[in-house]
């Protein structure tokens, strides 16, 4: 039930302005500042450079959406869909993506600074140069993940399985690591 006033958008009027958005000289990043988008679907779709900021995507599918630059701070993106996705250069600051699933998703230089991600499954994704430090990893899947040149400083990784995951020039500084699953069979780890 919505408050009086307020007004739920279906999956056709979000396409229509992100649509809106793209269209015309001047490109107009979408603002969905604090949306509630559930569930919504947007897969596929160009949201570059978009402020989702204390939006909820809870449970969104976001597959192979393109989110380039995007703003994310503080949004809920527990159980999204987000394989695939392209977050370079993203803010996810303080993000809760917990379970949500991101494998093959680009997240270079993106800011995942005390972002929630325990148990999200992130297999072969592309964390170069990302900053999480401070985020809640634990019991997640990295499988074959690269973390090169990533920050990890005062990241939780306990019970995070790191099988063939690119751990070369990352940097650990008051990382919490127990039970890591696969360390020694990650590349570059030198511990």
């Amino acid at each position: 039930m919505t408050e009086p006033g307020n007004r739920l958008l279906s999956d056709r009027d979000l396409w229509i302005l992100v649509a809106q958005s793209s269209v015309g000289d001047a490109y107009r990043p979408l603002n969905l500042r604090g949306a509630n988008l559930e569930r919504a679907y947007l897969a596929g779709a160009d949201l570059s450079g978009a402020n989702f900021s204390k939006a909820n995507l809870r449970g969104a599918n976001l597959k192979g959406a393109n989110l380039s630059g995007a703003f994310l701070a503080n949004a809920d993106l527990r159980g999204a869909n987000l394989k695939g996705a392209t977050f370079e250069g993203s803010v996810l600051a303080g993000a809760s993506l917990g379970k949500a699933i991101m494998d093959e998703s680009d997240f270079t230089d993106a800011n995942l600074d005390s972002a929630d991600m325990h148990k999200v499954s992130a297999i072969d994704s592309d964390f170069t140069r990302a900053t999480l430090s401070q985020s809640q990893l634990q019991y997640a899947d990295m499988t074959r993940a690269n973390l090169f040149k990533a920050n990890l400083s005062g990241a939780d990784i306990s019970g995070a399985d790191v099988l063939e995951t690119n751990m070369a020039r990352t940097y650990f500084n008051d990382t919490k690591m127990e039970n890591v699953i696969n360390l020694e069979r990650a590349v570059g780890y030198k511990g």
